[in-house]
């Protein structure tokens, strides 16, 4: 992130984010970039300088807590969304960015979602990527429910990965095959149906080295890019990470949505772009759809990008292209 400035900040929760800024030129606006998992700040690197940035656009890119170098704290009561969602409004008050568009991946896309329920007052725009919107639930996590509406809709579960995920000592197994997780992540769409959507086969995966250790898309193939993952996660581990799973199974943000339903937050009514993965099995692009039939989505623009999970990786190009096209039409 060298073409970025890097700085701190200690939010009112106690957490000390580290992130990355480059000022907005000409009165445009600037985009709040939220990784997922297990990724951190190095996810927006090539977005960020050879799109964003170069067409005048500002960039705030934080890591988010549990990740890179902002804190991981044990309390899994800050890693509730909406605990998140509070930590960032607040670096936006320090860099005095009154409004942003936010633009999440994964786990991020939850977090843009969360913030343009909570605080819309802050957000003018939302993109997402692979994972479409996660309006407000008005009921607590249910595996089970969710299990049985998938299978019926797609034919599989895409969350088999939760148990292992949010079990006491899931963390300790993918601690022990950091390079077994890289190979189960970046092996491409088929690879992740494997390994995600199917009951202990994410558990199985890790413990069998003996099978694809080299089998992973062209983007990855890359040493400096294999190096820098696995060194990452081998120095920080996946017991922060794993929090952010256990906080949404414990529904810690219940209450906070059902208090944006009340005030009509569940509807989003700034423009929004969502750039579907078509061979990422994690998040069927079919979900806008749904969203959209419930008038949920006013102002939506739907690209689609054949690539797995990883899309701005995997297709950096077409990416990060209909990202500023958008933007540029939009704002």
């Amino acid at each position: 992130m060298d073409h970025l400035e890097q700085k701190s900040h200690q939010a009112p929760s106690g957490v000390k984010y580290n992130f990355y800024t480059s000022p907005a030129q000409d009165n445009k606006p600037t985009i709040l970039l939220c990784h997922g998992c297990p990724d951190s700040s190095d996810l927006w690197t090539n977005l960020t300088r050879d799109y964003l940035v170069p067409n005048g656009f500002g960039v705030l890119v934080p890591d988010l807590i549990g990740y890179g170098l902002s804190d991981k704290p044990d309390d899994i009561n800050l890693y509730a969304l909406d605990s998140i969602c509070k930590d960032i409004i607040s670096i936006l008050g320090t860099e005095k960015l009154e409004k942003v568009v936010t633009l999440g991946h994964d786990f991020g896309a939850f977090v843009s979602s969360k913030l343009i329920t909570y605080h819309p007052d802050r957000i003018s725009g939302l993109i997402t990527l692979g994972t479409a919107h996660a309006p407000p639930s008005p009921e607590p996590f249910d595996f089970e429910k969710i299990r049985q509406m998938q299978e019926q809709y797609l034919g599989y579960c895409s969350g088999w990965y939760f148990p292992l995920f949010t079990s006491d000592k899931g963390y300790e197994l993918m601690d022990a095959h950091v390079d077994r997780m890289f190979t189960a992540l970046h092996g491409g769409g088929e690879r992740m149906k494997q390994v995600c959507c199917y009951p202990n086969a994410f558990e199985n995966w890790l413990k069998d080295g003996s099978d694809g250790l080299e089998d992973v898309l062209p983007y990855a193939e890359s040493d400096e890019f294999r190096k820098q993952w696995i060194g990452r996660l081998e120095r920080d581990g996946f017991r922060a990470p794993m929090l952010w799973y256990k906080g949404v199974v414990k529904s810690l943000t219940l209450q906070r949505d059902q208090q944006a339903l009340e005030a009509g937050n569940h509807v989003v009514k700034v423009p929004y772009l969502f750039i579907a993965a078509l061979k990422d099995p994690l998040a069927p692009a079919v979900a806008i759809e749904g969203l959209k039939a419930q008038g949920l989505l006013p102002d939506v623009t739907v690209k689609e990008v054949q690539a797995s999970h990883w899309l701005m990786l995997e297709k950096p190009q077409e990416t990060g292209e209909a990202i500023v096209s958008w933007l540029k039409e939009s704002y």
